[in-house]
């Protein structure tokens, strides 16, 4: 009986221990996944294109893109960082001129922090619930969670979409958030100034890997529109200033006729000239090299140019 009642709580004793480690192997094994489903931010070769508008004082004139690339992994600091590259095409007065920066990022779990000057600022927390919040120094601005819910991509996925609104209006956070992947009208917050030619919308397209997990249904991703003024303001013509085939224009009802359309390259040398009635005009680029061409339209005594870039 003895010997019985012994190997009993020997039994309950092995069977306390495995108990234990079944649950610390799953408490491992939950951890993990956890932090397996925390989505890498910025990849290196992701790809983000945000619409972007231009104006003349509060109205806007035309649309252009802002196009954030993941170029490649550098370490400053220690820090294990994603360097990020701006592109504008475009300035925020729909002049044609290329502009690029650099910035980078840096990921500690659902944490994403801006680098600057060996420093490094919060920049993002997916790990925040609603009604919670974090402070970014950099913006010194706090942001809270209003509510939470998630957004389907291309690929069939989910991912995690915090609805914030910062403390301060000055900097950009009153917006949606998707974790990975960043606001939905910039990766980086900036200044919202009263009378700021530059006006940012929505996000068009985003992809990894070359995929895309995003994709505008109004719009191609680096789409551009330039606005033509008349000398008293009026928009007379619409025209992408970016060209791979074809350079579209439409005509305003307002604009003069007949109009003479004439484009030449960057020496000055005609390559066509027409005069048209139609509400709108299409113009063949596909035999002409890549680089900088100048638009002009003539009405009456008006005479309006605008640069575009065949790619």
């Amino acid at each position: 009986m003895r010997k019985t009642a012994h190997n009993l709580k020997h039994n309950k004793m092995n069977n306390r221990i495995n108990l234990k480690g079944m649950l610390l192997l799953l408490l491992l094994v939950v951890s993990a996944m956890a932090k397996a489903q925390t989505h890498e931010f910025a990849p290196v070769g992701a790809e983000w294109y945000y619409e972007r508008y231009y104006r003349e004082g509060l109205i806007p004139s035309g649309i252009t893109y802002d196009r954030f690339l993941s170029l490649r992994t550098v370490v400053i600091n220690g820090w294990e960082c994603k360097e990020i590259e701006l592109f504008q095409n475009l300035d925020c007065y729909g002049e044609v001129n290329p502009y690029t920066e650099i910035r980078y990022i840096t990921q500690e779990g659902d944490k994403v922090y801006e680098v600057e000057d060996g420093q490094r600022f919060l920049l993002y927390d997916f790990g925040k619930e609603v009604g919670e919040w974090w402070y970014a120094p950099k913006y010194n601005d706090t942001i809270y969670v209003s509510w939470v819910d998630s957004i389907q991509l291309q690929d069939g996925n989910y991912r995690k979409r915090l609805h914030t609104w910062p403390k301060n209006n000055t900097y950009l956070y009153y917006t949606h958030i998707i974790e990975g992947i960043g606001t939905d009208l910039s990766i980086f917050p900036f200044e919202m100034l009263v009378g700021s030619p530059c006006m940012h919308s929505n996000l068009r397209c985003y992809f990894e890997n070359g995929f895309p997990l995003i994709m505008s249904e109004m719009s191609e991703c680096d789409y551009e529109v330039l606005a033509v003024e008349e000398c008293g303001g009026t928009s007379i013509a619409l025209m992408n200033t970016v060209v791979e085939d074809v350079l579209h224009i439409d005509f305003a009802e307002t604009a003069s006729l007949p109009r003479q359309i004439r484009i030449t390259d960057a020496l000055g040398k005609t390559l066509y000239a027409q005069k048209t009635m139609d509400k709108s005009l299409d113009i063949s680029f596909t035999d002409k090299p890549a680089g900088l061409y100048l638009v002009q339209i003539v009405m009456d005594s008006i005479v309006i140019n605008n640069k575009i870039v065949k790619r």
